[in-house]
């Protein structure tokens, strides 16, 4: 009768609570679009393409007016003339303005940084897209680590039902004399280590709920369970060379690292242009007013204009050229480097999880069979308590045998999916489509 009740309470609470619960899929979207990862990345991609025009503008015309005004006094004296011609002391005004416009002509660094620019843009984006990649990942995991917690709570609770049926009737039988109190504190140190494994497990599912809020970015308590029967097919194609060649080219580790590398390589080229000749062409126009001058009280202006060509042709004397051409060499040798790297251990990430993926189908089948077994277990058991030959408690057993078959099933069923996507990810594939597909194995 306890078995039925807790049975019956677990069964309403369950659909109690997938009336109102979240699946996988919502959390997502809602995680995409407050995620401080994600958002940051965003960010980072705008400050690119501003860097972008920023360099485009070094390439276009520059113009300017500048203006000076100031006062003058001078007192001069010749010797050997009279004094009414050899002492000067006056005081005069004068001032300027100046309209200026230079274009640059010939300015090889300013297009090397234009399509430096261009490439940290690129590498922005795929920084982007990476960040909404580790999201999709994290937001299943975490959720996923909850779902394996209930059921880790719902199987203690069993273990709880079986054991305090066994305290309960070992110390009936020690009242009657038919067992010693050996046997009564063996059974309450099983429950007791039952208790404490109740609140590991209650532990277990609060942190793995906190987890689901750093994630998420709220609190999240009913979610969507996997549906009976949940099918987690194989990789396709189930070739693992085939995913291995896919990492090793789309994996976003790889294309960070090849982007980075192509980005330092126009380091490279910006240092060269250290010893390139440049041409800009100029035009400026000046007018100037004064009342006088040192020599003259008479005032007057005058307005001139120019229009040409300023040619540069640096030489390096000190090395320094040199210098920063042999650094940006040495960085761009650590970037090949760093993609090789990002390579092997993008091969070795999509290996274990397509193996996770094909053992986790295998220990589906096994789990289903032995699942198959425990329900054969409790049917007997529940038979066998009808004719006599069984006893409540080896009722009970046979229930918490069978809880522990579903929980390991579940389990099973958790690692395959997440395996499946972490695949996805290690072969720089995942994306909304596989966290919708996923989606469609949970139950409301």
């Amino acid at each position: 009768m306890r078995l039925k009740i807790l049975s019956s309470i677990l069964v309403a609470s369950a659909v109690l609570q997938s009336a109102h619960a979240a699946d996988l899929l919502s959390l997502y979207r809602e995680a995409a679009n407050q995620d401080p990862a994600v958002a940051a990345a965003q960010s980072s991609l705008v400050a690119a393409r501003e860097r972008v025009a920023q360099a485009e503008a070094a390439n276009g015309l520059s113009a300017g007016i500048t203006a000076n005004a100031g006062a003058n006094y001078g007192d001069s004296r010749v010797r050997g003339l009279p004094s009414a011609l050899a002492q000067v002391d006056r005081g005069y005004l004068n001032g300027s303005v100046t309209a200026s416009v230079s274009k640059p002509l010939i300015r090889p660094a300013i297009q090397v940084g234009v399509d430096q620019a261009r490439a940290a843009v690129k590498l922005s984006e795929i920084s982007l897209a990476s960040a909404q990649q580790d999201l999709a990942t994290r937001v299943s995991q975490a959720y996923f680590d909850v779902l394996l917690a209930q059921d880790n709570v719902a199987l203690v609770a069993a273990q709880k039902a079986a054991v305090g049926e066994q305290l309960a009737q070992a110390k009936r039988n020690f009242e009657v004399g038919t067992a010693t109190i050996v046997d009564t504190n063996e059974a309450q140190a099983r429950y007791d280590q039952v208790i404490a494994q109740e609140i590991a497990a209650a532990n277990e599912l609060d942190r793995t709920r906190f987890a689901l809020r750093t994630a998420v970015g709220r609190y999240e308590a009913d979610l969507a369970g996997l549906k009976p029967n949940v099918v987690v097919d194989g990789p396709q194609p189930s070739n693992m060379e085939a995913w291995v060649t896919r990492a090793e080219r789309d994996a976003f580790a790889v294309r960070l690292a090849q982007q980075s590398l192509s980005v330092t390589e126009f380091d490279v080229k910006r240092a060269q242009t250290g010893k390139d000749w440049t041409l800009d062409a100029t035009a400026s126009a000046t007018h100037g007013q004064s009342t006088g001058s040192l020599s003259s009280s008479r005032g007057g202006f005058s307005t001139t204009g120019l229009i040409g060509v300023n040619f540069s042709l640096p030489f390096d004397l000190s090395g320094a050229v040199d210098a920063r051409v042999r650094e940006a060499l040495a960085n761009v040798e650590k970037s090949r480097n760093d993609v090789e790297a990002a390579r092997r251990s993008s091969a070795l990430s999509v290996r274990q999880s397509y193996l996770g993926v094909t053992s986790g189908v295998a220990s589906i089948a096994a789990q289903q069979q032995a699942l198959k077994s425990a329900e054969t277990l409790v049917a007997s058991t529940k038979l066998g308590l009808e004719v006599g030959v069984r006893t409540n408690l080896d009722v009970l057993n046979a229930q918490q045998t069978l809880t522990q078959v579903q929980r390991d099933l579940a389990q099973a069923r958790y690692n395959a999916i997440l395996n499946r996507l972490r695949l996805e990810a290690a072969a720089g594939d995942l994306n909304e489509d596989d966290i919708r597909k996923t989606n469609e194995y949970l139950g409301k």
